[in-house]
């Protein structure tokens, strides 16, 4: 791409992947909530943080500009929405302890290199180098969070707000380790189950007694052997399994997590229907127990649709051009563009560079990838928007 520097890019990488920015760090998320802000003013675009109820730690920037390419359904005003995150998923003191470094395979490694910070660095020399070359030909809105790694909870409303007003979306959450692009989400929920029983002594009369134990473990069973079904994209997982104490009692409390993930949304509504009415009489295995359901995250499938398919089909043939093949896949992982599809707004996700060993201490970058990134993104938008 013109007026594209892999120097200037990795500078830029290194300052932030230098910032402490976990998802409860309020310095660390806002001082990247900065940079990117000043980087897109000094590109004449209008840009705001604003903070959800007043969450300092979660800094939400809208950036806008271009000009609407007349393609627009009526009520929109954005013809491209482009998102990613701030937040990683490490604590303070990382940064300085596993500082960002290049090594002798050309990868760059250090904290969020790859997930999300250079996925949200590509989206702005995307818009800057195409600015450069009056390539923009179309109105976008960036939206950047800082609250992704833990569900989005603060965010999710303005994404949803974004994506109403926007004709397409792109995320630009790392590419998978071949270099696809990502076309479905599984979606899902997280669940925390707790269950009451009866104590008594478990030599003298146990039968006076009500394990919410041995309840919640023949609920796990049930769980398992009704929806874990991976042959057809659905799947449940107890993360957590606590309960009891001294080994003399009927233990009266336990409680399990549940994550569940599945393809489409209403094999969710049935699971959620399933799960949600564990305390309900004649579910329980012993009528003596109380169990309560707390739904924590939801996360709607990201589906695709013919919208996503056209893009995939731009996306060839600028990769033919460049000799990229291009390919694009399903995924159980979730990300913000779980939130954008529902509302109506076809999304194309995994759009930054590749890498892989995301949220460990092996992350790392793929340099070669965000030139190529760049180039096929940039050839996909101008067959969508030709400038004129």
């Amino acid at each position: 791409m013109k007026n594209f520097r892999i120097e200037d890019y990795l500078a830029d990488l290194s300052h932030i992947v230098s910032i402490d920015s976990g998802t409860f760090s309020e310095a660390g998320t806002n001082a990247m909530a900065e940079f990117f802000k000043k980087r897109y003013e000094e590109l004449g675009l209008r840009a705001e943080i604003s903070w959800q109820d007043g969450y300092r730690p979660a800094p939400f920037l809208t950036v806008s500009g271009g000009k609407i390419s007349g393609k627009l359904p009526a009520g929109k005003d954005a013809d491209i929405l482009m998102i990613g995150h701030m937040d990683t998923v490490f604590p303070d003191g990382t940064a300085a302890a596993r500082p960002y470094s290049i090594d002798g395979a050309g990868h760059v490694r250090g904290p969020g290199c790859l997930d999300c910070k250079g996925g949200i660095l590509l989206m702005y020399y995307l818009i800057k180098c195409m600015m450069a070359e009056g390539e923009i030909g179309f109105s976008f809105i960036i939206g950047l969070n800082s609250d992704e790694e833990r569900g989005s909870g603060y965010s999710r409303a303005k994404f949803e707000e974004l994506a109403r007003r926007s004709g397409r979306c792109l995320v630009f959450e790392p590419g998978r380790a071949g270099g696809e692009f990502v076309r479905h989400r599984k979606g899902g929920a997280n669940y925390t189950v707790r269950c009451r029983g009866i104590a008594a002594h478990s030599g003298v009369c146990p039968e006076k007694g009500a394990s919410a134990i041995l309840e919640l473990a023949r609920q796990t069973d049930a769980i398992y052997r009704e929806w874990f079904r991976p042959a057809d994209g659905t799947t449940v997982n107890i993360g957590r399994f606590n309960g009891g104490g001294d080994g003399g009692a009927v233990p009266d409390y336990a409680e399990f997590t549940v994550s569940f993930r599945c393809m489409e949304e209403k094999v969710f509504r049935k699971f959620d229907r399933y799960i949600m009415s564990m305390g309900d009489d004649g579910r329980r295995f012993d009528p003596r127990c109380a169990i309560e359901v707390e739904r924590r995250t939801v996360r709607p499938p990201m589906a695709p649709d013919g919208r996503v398919e056209e893009m995939l089909a731009l996306l060839s043939e600028a990769g033919g051009e460049l000799g990229q093949t291009v390919e694009a896949v399903s995924t159980g992982g979730g990300s913000d563009g779980n939130f954008i599809s529902p509302c109506g707004c076809p999304t194309l996700d995994g759009c930054g560079p590749v890498g892989s060993c995301m949220h460990t201490e092996d992350e790392y970058l793929e340099i070669p990838t965000v030139e190529q990134r760049l180039d096929i993104m940039r050839g996909m938008l101008l067959r969508m928007f030709p400038v004129k």
